[in-house]
């Protein structure tokens, strides 16, 4: 296992100690990006708990988007495995989720469960400022509550095809979106199911989040962007939000999990700790490498196909240490601390 102190390498338990030096004497700590496993996220609430940090993590703003639809609407959602086995129609709604491969293994996927050789995929693209009216043109045409009008001709089209679904899915990237479109989309899907069978498909937020939101529920009973300054914890998603307290500078100091080969990296200009599965001395003051959740051993992760968290990974344990036992080891060195900083 590699570790590195303002670009220098240096010995594992050196680098764990000046971590919890940095972290134990912070006023307003962060932990931010959570990529990792579900023990490592658990371990990251637990040393959040102890030094009083706000929690955040890597994809949140796309996730908020689809909870904040859920909270002031509802949402009919389905799973990635579920549509590729049912769903004879896609309706793509953006253009970002046009471009995840995660919607090409689905389109060139046979339908199993539907009893036809190809689905069929439409697409609404438009820039973000419009697809909410483009959705709320196409709801009211799909519930007649506007009649058709040579002006909405493809949107009059588009609304026989997904009413004449068996089994359709609405397929969309949260971020791209923005909450007010996603809750129109919901409602678009809530009213289809009055005469058929249609559901959602979000695509495009990070595994990471969606781990991070589990792992919140059941430790805070609230999704992440949670402060724990008080010795309690607050939920405020624009407070907490990491990038913002690193921009406002209300953070002065940041421990960023990305055990994940594809986490993201910390912001700059905050004093940071680094857990990477994928380390680089230059992504912070202190980077320490950890394992790769499911490269070696086996682990419990987000599965993004089967949306749900599922075991992965198999053969011998990893050759570095796993996060959680970085964070349990930081969180050992830094001993008791009160509450910090509301």
């Amino acid at each position: 296992m590699r570790a590195w102190i303002e670009g220098q390498p240096v010995d594992q338990h050196e680098a764990i100690a000046a971590a919890a030096r940095m972290l134990g004497g912070a006023r307003t700590p962060i932990i931010g990006g959570l990529s990792g496993d579900v023990a490592a996220v658990r371990a990251a609430y637990r040393l959040a708990f102890r030094i009083g940090a706000a929690i955040d993590c890597e994809g949140s703003d796309a996730l908020y988007a689809d909870l904040g639809a859920l909270a002031a609407r509802g949402a009919m959602t389905t799973t990635w495995a579920e549509a590729r086995a049912r769903a004879d129609l896609l309706l793509v709604v953006g253009r970002k989720a046009g471009a995840n491969p995660l919607l090409d293994e689905l389109v060139a996927a046979p339908v199993p469960l539907a009893g036809i050789a190809e689905r069929e995929v439409l697409t609404l693209a438009a820039d973000r400022d419009t697809l909410a009216g483009h959705l709320a043109v196409l709801r009211a045409l799909a519930s007649g509550r506007l009649p058709p009008r040579p002006e909405t001709a493809e949107l009059n089209e588009l609304a026989g095809k997904v009413k004449a679904a068996r089994f359709g899915v609405a397929v969309y990237d949260p971020q791209e979106l923005g909450e007010p479109a996603v809750g129109m989309l919901q409602g678009l899907v809530k009213d289809l199911n009055e005469e058929t069978r249609f559901s959602s498909l979000p695509l495009g937020v990070p595994a990471a989040a969606r781990l991070a939101l589990a792992v919140g529920s059941w430790t805070t009973g609230d999704a992440p962007r949670v402060g724990l300054g008080r010795g309690y914890p607050e939920h405020d998603p624009w407070r907490f939000d990491a990038r913002r307290l690193v921009a406002s500078k209300e953070a002065d100091a940041a421990l960023w999990l990305c055990a994940q080969a594809h986490g993201e990296v910390p912001p700059a200009g905050i004093p940071s700790v680094v857990l990477s599965g994928r380390p680089d001395e230059g992504q912070a003051g202190i980077v320490i490498e950890v394992a790769v959740p499911g490269e070696a051993g086996t682990t419990v992760c987000f599965d993004e196909r089967r949306g749900t968290l599922t075991a992965i990974g198999s053969g011998p344990s990893p050759r570095n240490t796993g996060a959680a036992e970085i964070l349990e080891a930081i969180q050992t060195a830094i001993g008791e601390k009160g509450p910090g900083s509301c």
